[in-house]
């Protein structure tokens, strides 16, 4: 039998096969190409960078800001922060929580893991994905709003809690629709990712610092400004209703109950409302809650629970001056600073967080 046309014929057949898979190659090479280079952009950019990365990354230098996505990363970026740093004192809480800083809080390690969290259920889940493996801070301090205890006020925010962070493919879209809007100025801003990573701290140069505060001033020095922002009472959040929900109580005792096992100390403060907000509340009818929340009655109730409360609302020199917010319901760090200056100097948190100087009650 001649093997010889045999050959051939098999010879002729890996020839086209190869000639094929090269092809495909070729014609498939660009796009392989583009896909890795946007892959190493997007994570050069730290929009894809894995959080428990970005926590590490962000601990190697104390100038370092992280703010990516379009908030749906912030939970498990605050929660990978927290694991890494595992501070003595905790802030926890909506963007009015924005502007406590380390500083503050000296000799204390301290993180604060504010806007990812909106209610009372928000605090526990918080707590208990944080006290898996051991770690509780000693004190946890937490916005504590009177808008909290509305009934259905959860409904408003509950979809907010993103335990799972965007996708991969999510954040890699956010990057090349970034791209197609202006390619030359984000390309332009890649030196600025030794510094900042996420694609809203490289384009705004500002995110969430080492210690997880986020900065914030007013952006105007009008007086009037705070008069026509988008901060109405009667609308999400500074809500109304007749009075303290059942339901919202029992959300809270659940928080109290969850930091009570771990042994965590916890720190309620209303931080303070621009004048237009407070006058807005003491004279609608309808803000029975308000009113409520400041009774002897429910001041008891708080005191009972075992949380130390702090009531700034309407604090004496600030509330009525617009140079201290951002609008009507965020005071800048300023007030923070003030407000905790005061928290310090009260006997039941010296207690908990004596100055080195001092010893434990």
């Amino acid at each position: 039998m001649n093997k010889e046309p045999q050959d051939q014929v098999e010879t002729a057949r890996h020839f086209k096969l190869r000639r094929y898979v090269l092809t495909v190659v070729l014609v498939l090479l660009p796009l392989l190409l583009s896909i890795v280079a946007l892959e190493a952009f997007a994570l050069r950019i730290g929009e894809t960078m894995p959080m428990w990365l970005v926590a590490k990354w962000q601990s190697a230098g104390p100038d370092r800001e992280w703010r990516g996505g379009d908030g749906r990363s912030y939970l498990t970026y605050k929660v990978a922060r927290t694991l890494e740093l595992r501070p003595q004192i905790l802030v926890v809480g909506s963007s009015r929580a924005n502007s406590f800083e380390a500083y503050m809080f000296a000799p204390y390690s301290f993180y604060n893991a504010g806007l990812t969290c909106w209610t009372f259920d928000h605090y526990r889940r918080f707590l208990e994905i944080i006290t898996k493996n051991g770690y509780a801070p000693k004190v946890l301090i937490f916005n504590f709003d009177y808008w909290m205890f509305a009934q259905g006020f959860d409904l408003n925010w509950a979809g907010r809690f993103y335990e799972r962070p965007t996708t991969h493919i999510a954040d890699l879209k956010m990057v090349v629709d970034q791209l197609m809007k202006a390619p030359l100025d984000l390309w332009k801003r890649l030196p600025l990712t030794e510094h900042y990573r996420g694609l809203a701290a490289v384009l705004t140069a500002n995110g969430f610092r080492a210690d997880g505060s986020l900065f914030g001033q007013p952006q105007s020095p009008d007086p009037n400004r705070l008069l026509h922002d988008d901060i109405t009472v009667g609308v999400p959040p500074v809500v109304l209703a007749d009075h303290i929900s059942p339901e919202q109580v029992t959300q809270f005792q659940r928080f109290v109950a969850v930091a009570k096992a771990h042994h965590i100390a916890l720190i309620g403060i209303q931080v303070p409302y621009y004048v237009k907000v407070l006058n807005g509340l003491d004279t609608n009818p309808k803000a029975g809650i308000w009113r409520e929340f400041q009774s002897a009655k429910w001041r008891r109730f708080f005191d009972q629970s075992g949380m130390i409360f702090f009531d700034f609302a309407d604090m004496p020199g600030i509330s009525n001056d617009p140079q201290y917010f951002i609008d009507s319901v965020h005071p800048d760090a300023r007030v923070i600073r003030a407000v905790m200056k005061i928290v310090f100097r009260d006997p039941r948190v010296r207690a908990v967080l004596p100055k080195p100087e001092e010893k434990p009650r």
